[in-house]
């Protein structure tokens, strides 16, 4: 259940989720580029189909076979579900110069300003991280108030450019400034490439993590059915101040 907390922030603005969004920066290899957050709902159908496109494109194979099998449909519907958030990155940028925004501004039927429909192209998507706030479920009596990070992909294009760490630092950012708990996400062993990137962001195997209970609980000899193992780990990075 949604707490006050989680319903704030799912209520909340993108320009108050990140003040600092939109801004233009730079690859080590010169090249400019711009990062901004916007809701599901206002992103064009080009748009989505632009997000899609690089998760199929980076995830088929290692999903196919996995746990996480999916449709077309069915990604899209956990993609562009009415509490996604996405961090995207474009380059070159264009909603911050005076032609070619990606940003349509609108109004609705009272005159209340919407947030603007966003349009691009595959060709100018350099990655996304999308997420959404909720609650899950500890080991306690509590649950947690969470960012949810359901996905980091970057084009191949881009990677070794620290585009990933300045996704996970501005999802941080977002979560600590609205009071939550933690980031979590769920990597698939198998993407070991992604696990060694969380491992160096500072993420570790969360305490409802399947893999983690099991190697903490202790070993009954006259146990004859043995755990099925899971092909993936859940993992979390705390938000408290230090």
């Amino acid at each position: 259940m949604a707490t006050p907390k989680v319903r704030s922030a799912n209520a909340a603005s993108t320009s108050v989720l990140a003040p600092d969004l939109p801004n233009i920066s730079t690859l080590k290899d010169g090249r400019s580029y711009e990062i901004f957050l916007v809701k599901s709902e206002n992103l064009s159908k080009n748009a989505q189909d632009s997000i899609f496109k690089l998760f199929d494109q980076n995830m088929y194979d290692l999903q196919k076979t996995s746990s996480f099998p999916y449709t077309e449909r069915s990604k899209r519907e956990e993609l562009f579900d009415q509490d996604a958030r996405y961090i995207v990155l474009l380059s070159p940028p264009q909603s911050l110069s005076s032609t070619s925004s990606p940003f349509v501004n609108g109004n609705n039927k009272k005159g209340k300003a919407k947030e603007p429909q966003v349009d691009f192209e595959y060709e100018n998507l350099l990655g996304f991280c999308g997420f959404r706030f909720d609650t899950e479920e500890t080991l306690s009596s509590r649950d947690a108030e969470v960012v949810y990070c359901y996905e980091v992909q970057l084009s191949s294009k881009c990677r070794g450019q620290g585009l990933g760490k300045k996704l996970l630092d501005i999802l941080e950012d977002i979560g600590r400034k609205r009071g939550l708990d933690k980031v979590m996400l769920t990597c698939l062993k198998s993407n070991e490439s992604a696990l060694a990137f969380y491992t160096r962001q500072g993420y570790i195997p969360d305490e409802i993590d399947p893999t983690r209970i099991n190697e903490e609980e202790p070993v009954d000899d006259d146990e004859e059915e043995e755990e099925e193992e899971v092909d993936y780990r859940i993992l979390s990075r705390s938000l408290e101040r230090t």
